[in-house]
């Protein structure tokens, strides 16, 4: 018998916003629209709306092999959460992703999509359990979902978590392999501030280790080379993809983090004064600007 998986969630928005049709098309040129509600191996079920106002829908059980292909709708709870993925929207997440989680193979289904948001809202949190969470969900959707874009989101998304568990040699290894494959530049810019990110957590762990650096000259080597190596790659979307406004002022906050790190302050507020006055609009402005803001340490 065939395991069948049952996505109850959808019978209601959470958002109270009028659910979007699924249309499914047949092979035979027909169709019937109505919201995908469970799927298996072999069948979908479709929930198809009341022929009289106030009567319960209908549910029918379609045969995968006499299916086409399915336009999804758009789903306006995910939207919702999509403009603001905070830490406090994580149960609203989760729920959206049990909605998608059976589809996530299904061509055009928004299901890596809900499951990457997910994944990114869990890296919020600082509780080891939610990230490793996150890991096994970006795992899951990197080997399962249809789309290959989605897949490299998500191997993306994996080596987040994996610097966020503090397992940076296993991040920069795996980053590494990423930025050769890379063939779409902006893929590439975000494996590069990944990487950036792998020099950085790498560096503040040296400098933790060995808090005498300065006296051992093989330390002090690497940690010349660990501080090159993050600014090179920090900067390189600011430097040579100014345009790409998002990764740009990503890659300068990552600089100003280094900076900070190596004690050279000056450069580190230079750096966000270029955040505020080139890329005012993005994510990074507003930590830009505190830290403009904060008085100099005497010296």
């Amino acid at each position: 018998m065939k395991k069948f998986w049952t996505i109850t969630a959808f019978a209601i928005s959470t958002s109270g916003s009028p659910l979007a049709q699924d249309t499914v098309e047949y092979l035979d040129g027909n169709s019937r629209t109505g919201r995908i509600i469970g799927a298996n191996e072999r069948v979908f079920q479709l929930r198809i709306p009341p022929p009289v106002p106030g009567q319960q829908p209908a549910v029918i059980t379609i045969m995968r092999a006499d299916v086409e292909k399915i336009l999804f709708g758009p789903d306006p709870d995910l939207e919702t959460v999509a403009k603001n993925p905070v830490l406090g929207r994580l149960a609203f997440a989760r729920v959206l992703w049990q909605r998608q989680e059976p589809l996530l193979a299904m061509p055009e289904s928004p299901a890596a999509r809900t499951g990457v948001l997910y994944g990114e809202i869990l890296l919020l949190s600082s509780d080891p359990a939610r990230q490793s969470e996150a890991l096994a969900l970006f795992q899951r959707i990197e080997k399962e979902a249809w789309d290959e874009a989605d897949r490299e989101i998500a191997a993306r998304g994996r080596l987040k978590a994996l610097l966020r568990l503090g397992r940076v040699d296993e991040a920069s290894t795996e980053a590494e392999v990423l930025a050769k494959q890379a063939d779409d530049p902006a893929l590439l810019l975000e494996t590069k501030l990944l990487l950036a990110q792998t020099r950085i957590a790498a560096l503040r762990k040296l400098l933790e280790d060995n808090p005498r650096w300065s006296e051992d000259p093989p330390v002090r080597a690497e940690r010349n080379q660990l501080l090159h190596d993050a600014l090179d790659l920090s900067l390189h979307p600011f430097l040579f993809h100014g345009t790409a406004q998002e990764q740009a002022a990503h890659g300068l906050w990552l600089a100003h983090e280094a900076y900070l790190l190596a004690g050279q302050t000056a450069d580190a507020r230079e750096v966000a004064r270029d955040i505020l006055s080139i890329y005012p609009e993005t994510r990074y402005a507003g930590p830009a600007r505190e830290a403009c803001q904060e008085k100099p340490p005497e010296s």
